[in-house]
């Protein structure tokens, strides 16, 4: 366990994995925002 924080790909791998969590989280808020609209409003 310890040897997994002086791996730098473990360290490269963090900000990519958070990045990709940013970018799919705003794809899903922007596909619930184009569903929703199309809903009628009863």
């Amino acid at each position: 366990m310890l040897e997994l924080l002086t791996d730098p790909n473990a360290w490269i791998s963090l900000p990519t994995l958070t990045l990709l969590e940013i970018v799919l989280g705003i794809d899903n808020v922007i596909f619930l925002a184009i569903v929703s609209s199309k809903l009628p409003e009863s």
